[in-house]
């Protein structure tokens, strides 16, 4: 079993993975094909061709804009919330969902079931729980093909849950449980004591996640 020292080496592990992986999938890929596409437009203006060269600094442009805008998704991707407070929770977890959907992720129904009486869940679990909706979500946008998702946070005595149902393509689940997404959401999880379990919603379609916290 890990020690606590060794559970943070891991996530902080986990996150610079997610961040290399991130901006290799995206910026690192992008800005190649600015390289490449700055080249063509070169040769196209020795050959004095300006017709062409036209139409290829309109894509230019337009792949600029795409490299920027994936370098902002990963600067708020890794920026921490502001979750001290249930309002606030519930605000910064209807934030992400609503920024999801901006990025062409499928619309969710969210339900949020807080018991006043056992709202001392820490700044940590609360950050914890976030991150696991937003990684989710990512991971959703990305691979789910999914029509509809369904996103629950409730508290109890002794937990607090949140539940993330698609209903999309479905997964592998030895391989979606090396992905680094996985591996993120499991460390944090586990370094407050918490469990992640991964299976398919009892309709048998799609994909389920199942995030608990102890109190």
């Amino acid at each position: 079993m890990n020690t606590p020292s060794e559970t943070l080496l891991n996530a902080l592990e986990n996150e610079r993975r997610y961040v290399a992986k991130e901006l290799h999938d995206g910026v690192a890929q992008t800005t190649l094909q600015l390289g490449l596409q700055a080249g063509i437009c070169g040769k196209l203006l020795e050959r004095g061709n300006l017709e062409l060269l036209a139409a290829e600094l309109t894509q230019l442009e337009k792949r600029i804009q795409l490299a920027s805008k994936q370098v902002r998704e990963v600067i708020s991707d890794m920026r921490p919330p502001a979750v001290e407070a249930t309002a606030g929770l519930k605000a910064y977890i209807e934030a992400l969902i609503a920024d999801h959907t901006h990025r062409g992720g499928p619309p969710v129904n969210f339900q949020f079931d807080w018991e006043e009486t056992d709202a001392k869940l820490s700044q940590a679990a609360k950050l914890t729980l976030t991150r696991v909706i937003q990684e989710a979500l990512l991971n959703i946008r990305k691979h789910a093909r999914a029509g509809q998702v369904w996103v629950s946070f409730s508290t109890g005595p002794h937990c607090a849950c949140v539940t993330i149902t698609d209903d999309g393509q479905g997964f592998d689940l030895n391989q979606q449980k090396h992905g680094s997404g996985w591996e993120n959401m499991q460390t944090r999880l586990e370094a407050l004591g918490g469990t992640l379990s991964l299976g398919r919603p009892p309709e048998g379609k799609g994909t389920q996640l199942i995030a608990r916290l102890p109190k």
